[in-house]
């Protein structure tokens, strides 16, 4: 009889098993970069965090987002979807601060290890000249899930002066991951000549009902770092309003926000 049972849980499991979808592949995690390396076979171009330069990389289960920023204070950012397969990873762009909002793909070789993973782009083309592209990660504490979680794109940024109503919606890209959050923006800062400047910033930060709280830790903002206490509305799954109120200027901020990537 016991020979019975065990046959029959054993048949139950294969079939569980069976009818269960595959799980898609997931490099998941909050990243940060320890070294890059460009060549074109005679020059190495260097990028560390020994030598003051920093870099964060976010991939959600279908999303990334990274943002850096160079010793001499530059700033970088780009996002997008991403498929893996196998060692694999093709990253599909959505908005970068260099081409914005032109469509390609960029095929990374991913090797993990214990410490994170390296990331090899064995071709780059530009200007004529091919390039390798290496990346060295490391993987960084996460804690746990909120409803934020995901990719988003600022649909409007509204701010309320006494009676006054002011549009001040701008091209802002965030991603909140695992307690973590990075956002960026490219926009142009001189009409006149034309210039544009890109800023972004990374921290931690804890959702509880409706209050959310930001410690911006790193940005390419002067006087932007600090702690932010932000109200929270949710208006369904995909989209959330969040309120501000700024004492100094008197003015109360809110900023809409849609999911562009889970």
């Amino acid at each position: 009889m016991k020979k019975i049972i065990f046959l029959g849980l054993a048949v139950v499991a294969i079939a569980m098993g069976c009818n269960q979808a595959p799980k898609t592949a997931s490099q998941a995690g909050v990243y940060t970069l320890d070294k890059q390396v460009i060549t074109d076979g005679k020059t190495d171009m260097v990028k560390s965090t020994a030598n003051g330069d920093v870099q964060y990389k976010v991939y959600t289960n279908d999303g990334y987002f990274y943002i850096g920023i160079n010793k001499d204070s530059s700033a970088v950012f780009g996002t997008g979807t991403y498929k893996m397969e196998g060692n694999t990873i093709t990253e599909k762009n959505v908005y970068n601060n260099g081409s914005l909002d032109t469509a390609w793909d960029a095929k990374l070789e991913i090797t993990n290890n214990e410490k994170g993973y390296t990331q090899v782009i064995p071709e780059l083309k530009a200007g004529g000249v091919s390039y390798k592209l290496t990346e060295d990660y490391t993987k960084v504490q996460t804690i746990g899930e909120s409803a934020l979680d995901g990719i988003w794109h600022q649909t409007k940024n509204l701010v309320v002066s006494g009676k006054d109503t002011a549009d001040k919606t701008y091209n802002e890209y965030k991603v909140y991951s695992a307690g973590h959050f990075m956002w960026a923006t490219k926009y142009m800062s001189d009409s006149a000549t034309k210039k544009m400047t890109t800023i972004v910033g990374h921290g931690t930060f804890t959702l509880n009902n409706d209050a959310l709280t930001e410690q911006l830790d790193l940005s390419s903002l002067k006087g932007a770092v600090g702690k932010y206490d932000i109200k929270v509305k949710f208006n369904g799954a995909d989209e959330y309003t969040q309120e501000t109120a700024d004492s100094a200027a008197k003015t109360v901020g809110f900023k809409t926000y849609k999911r562009i990537i889970k």
